[in-house]
């Protein structure tokens, strides 16, 4: 199959996934964003934006969540085999080494972050919109219209550095995690079927935690650069000291249960999906 079939699958699956998870994906940027009491943990975030801006709020930045997710993700696992079959020429290898799928899965992350980063920017801007304050922008095309004015490419790509290292390690985490503990475990060592969708299911379980904890460093990172518009603190390296002398270790993790019920149902509604929809039309599962 081509490589846009294998795009088209990975963009079906997250897009869908991104939707359903999108209200978790508000929770961690407020959560990680700002340092206010009622934005001190995922529970009180979540209660403070359904008591101040009612379900609505839980879905700001939904369009941009979408796009992101049809575009980069599409990208990111479709691009995934190609890239596997490629180092595996290189390394010598039958494309079955977990060193082989993490670094793959690492690459295409990489990739297709780089290429959609302005689509993060906005979301994220999007998402941190509070309830009094006015939204940032008119809509998704006139955010992209306005950063491109007002600060040109510099402003649509803000904060890549720090997107590109979240997304290769959080793709390697899931996409090659999955690979490995699906393939090299479940089917190889313990005899699990395949194709079948418990394997599926059970298979991005595991890798939604591991997922979460590799890429959540790098997203509190990221969230805090792509909301320092002016770089009132400085670029990504500036952002991770001033965390590391604030916060220490702790700083890092900050969010991770947020981020958590929203990496990990996405991991698992986008890789099952996928799987489907690569059987659907003729495929075979990763």
């Amino acid at each position: 199959m081509s490589v846009a079939s294998k795009c088209f699958a990975g963009g079906v699956g997250c897009g869908i996934a991104g939707f359903v998870t999108n209200p978790a994906d508000v929770i961690k940027v407020r959560n990680q964003q700002f340092t206010d009491a009622k934005y001190k943990s995922f529970r009180t975030t979540a209660a403070t934006i359904l008591k101040e801006e009612g379900m609505r709020g839980f879905y700001k930045g939904a369009a941009a969540s979408v796009l992101r997710e049809c575009t980069y993700s599409a990208l990111r696992m479709g691009l995934y085999e190609p890239i596997k079959s490629q180092y595996a020429i290189f390394f010598h290898d039958d494309g079955n080494s977990p060193i082989v799928k993490w670094f793959s899965a690492f690459t295409s992350g990489a990739i297709g972050s780089a290429i959609f980063n302005p689509i993060d920017v906005v979301k994220v801007r999007f998402q941190s919109q509070l309830p009094h304050a006015p939204p940032p922008y008119k809509s998704l095309f006139n955010a992209f219209q306005q950063i491109y004015t007002d600060k040109g490419l510099k402003g649509l790509y803000i904060g890549t550095s720090a997107t590109v290292t979240r997304a290769a390690f959080l793709t390697s985490a899931q996409l090659g995690s999955y690979d490995v503990i699906k393939n090299n475990i479940f089917v190889q060592m313990l005899d699990f079927d395949k194709e079948a969708n418990s394997t599926h299911f059970a298979a991005s379980i595991i890798a939604s935690v591991i997922t979460t904890t590799a890429a959540n460093p790098a997203d509190v990172v990221k969230t805090r650069v792509m909301n320092d518009p002016h770089a009132t603190i400085g670029g990504p390296s500036q952002h991770l000291a001033h965390l590391w002398k604030i916060n220490g270790v702790s700083g890092f993790m900050k969010g991770w249960t947020a981020s958590y019920l929203r990496i990990g149902p996405h991991t698992v509604i986008s890789l099952v999906l996928i799987e489907k929809v690569r059987q659907i039309i003729g495929m075979s599962s990763y």
